[in-house]
C-alpha cells in the first residue's frame, strides 16, 4: 500500500483491527472537507477507469490519508473466460493506487458476448471449483499479489451441488493461497432465504482466509406465499448481523471491516456513527469516532 496511507491507517491499531467505508461519489465532497477518522476506503475500479476525471482526482487526493480497497464487480471469475477489459483495469489501478486489499466476487456475469451486469451464483460443483482455480490464479499472476474472494447473497441454489458453499470456499483458498472477503450480510440473507445456518458456515470457514469483513443493510420483500431477503446496501446493518460480526470477533478476532451503503445514502456523519460500532468492538475501549 502507499507509505503515507499506510502510515496514517495504522497510526493508532494493527490492519486487522481497521474499519473503512465505501467511497460513493455524492460523499466526495464530504470526505475531502471532514476527513472522518477511518482507516480505508473501498472503491468498485469500474467506476475509475478514466483516470483524468475529476472523482479519479479526489481518490488520488484521499489516498494521502486512506488506505485503498478495490472491490471489483466485473471480472466474472465463474465465467467462460474473465472479462479482459475489467482485469486491465483492475491491474492498471492496482498499480496506480498500491491497494491494501483486492477483492472480487465468486459469480457469473457474462455469457456468449452478453453482459447480465448482475452478480449471478454458481453451481457448487467440481467444474465450478476447476474454473474458479484457473481464474483466480489467473488473476493473482497478472496482480502479482493476492485476491480475496466474495461469496454473494444468491437468490438460487443448484441441483448439481454437490458440496455446500463453505467447503467449496475452503478448497479454493487451500488450492490458490487467496483470501476470503466474508459479507455477513450475504451470509445472512442466504441464511434466511435457503434455511442455511450461517453459524455453521463461520464455525467451518477457514479462519487464517479471511482477510475482510463486508457489513451492510438488508431488508424482507413479501409476496403471496413467501418471503425474500434482499441484500439492498440501503439502510443501516441490521441487529441480527451485527451478531454475526460478534461471533467472527469471538472466533477469529478482528478482521479489515468495511461498511457498505449504494443506495439511500444518509449523509457521511452517519455512516462514520455507524462503522463506529465496529470500532469499538474491536478496539475494546469504547472510543468513539467523529468527522
Amino acid at each position: 500500500m502507499g507509505q503515507v496511507a499506510s502510515a496514517v491507517a495504522s497510526a493508532s491499531k494493527t490492519p486487522d483491527a481497521w474499519t473503512g467505508i465505501g467511497l460513493r461519489r455524492p460523499h466526495h465532497e464530504a470526505w475531502r472537507t471532514l476527513r472522518p477518522r477511518v482507516d480505508f476506503l473501498e472503491i468498485h475500479p469500474e467506476n475509475y477507469r478514466d483516470t483524468g476525471s475529476a472523482d479519479y482526482a479526489d481518490l488520488e487526493t484521499l489516498r494521502h490519508d486512506y488506505a485503498i480497497s478495490l472491490h471489483g464487480v466485473s471480472l466474472g471469475l465463474g465465467n467462460a473466460a474473465l472479462d479482459a477489459q475489467a482485469l486491465h483495469c483492475l491491474a492498471e489501478l492496482t498499480l496506480r493506487l498500491e491497494p491494501a486489499l483486492v477483492s472480487e466476487h465468486l459469480c457469473w456475469t457474462a455469457h456468449a458476448g452478453r453482459h447480465f451486469h448482475q452478480l449471478l451464483p454458481m453451481p457448487f460443483t467440481q467444474e465450478t471449483h476447476d474454473r474458479l482455480v484457473a481464474h483466480i490464479q489467473q488473476v493473482q499472476d497478472h496482480l502479482k499479489r493476492s485476491l480475496l474472494i466474495e461469496p454473494i447473497a444468491a437468490y438460487m441454489r443448484y441441483r448439481e451441488d454437490d458440496r455446500d458453499e463453505v467447503d467449496l470456499i475452503n478448497g479454493l483458498a487451500g488450492a490458490t493461497g487467496c483470501g476470503v472477503l466474508l459479507d455477513l450480510t450475504n451470509l445472512y440473507v442466504n441464511g434466511r432465504n435457503h434455511g442455511e445456518d450461517a453459524h455453521d458456515f463461520l464455525n467451518r470457514i477457514d479462519v487464517t482466509a479471511v482477510r475482510e469483513i463486508h457489513l451492510a443493510g438488508c431488508h424482507c420483500n413479501q409476496f403471496a406465499g413467501g418471503e425474500m431477503w434482499i441484500d439492498s446496501h440501503d439502510r443501516a446493518v441490521p441487529e441480527a448481523v451485527w451478531a454475526l460480526y460478534d461471533a467472527v470477533l469471538a472466533r477469529m478476532g478482528p478482521r479489515p471491516t468495511l461498511l457498505e451503503r449504494d443506495a439511500a445514502l444518509p449523509p457521511l456523519a452517519e455512516l462514520v456513527s455507524e462503522i463506529g460500532r465496529a470500532q469499538r468492538s474491536t478496539s475494546g475501549n469504547g472510543r468513539d469516532v467523529a468527522c
